[in-house]
């Protein structure tokens, strides 16, 4: 039985190999740097919301961190466990850090 030949022959082929591989490559780094960019703004608006609850909370300390534990168990369930409550303090964190970070957001209306 004779094997199928895969590469495609000449320096024709392998130019053309080079440009499709290089199209892919692209479309692959800018799919990635896509996703990282909206997991941060993702961060981001969940910080700002967290903090826009416990601002509403009478007593603040407790209020937040009673909020962030069942906040975080919700979504541990729904989502994962990339929703620690660490991980919601520290998006908690960014927002109080940065909140200017995404401003044409920072003032937009909410949908609930």
């Amino acid at each position: 039985m004779r094997k199928k030949q895969t590469s495609m022959p000449g320096k024709k082929g392998m130019r053309l190999y080079d440009r499709i591989r290089q199209i892919l490559e692209s479309a692959r780094f800018a799919a990635a740097r896509s996703v990282n960019t909206a997991q941060v703004v993702a961060n981001w608006l969940i910080g700002r919301e967290i903090v826009e609850e416990e601002q509403r909370g009478s007593n603040r300390a407790e209020y937040g961190q009673q909020l962030i534990f069942q906040l975080s168990e919700q979504l541990k369930t729904d989502f994962g466990t990339g929703y620690s409550v660490q991980n919601l303090f520290y998006m908690r964190q960014f927002y109080q850090t940065y909140p200017s970070l995404v401003p044409e957001l920072r003032d937009s209306p909410r949908t609930a």
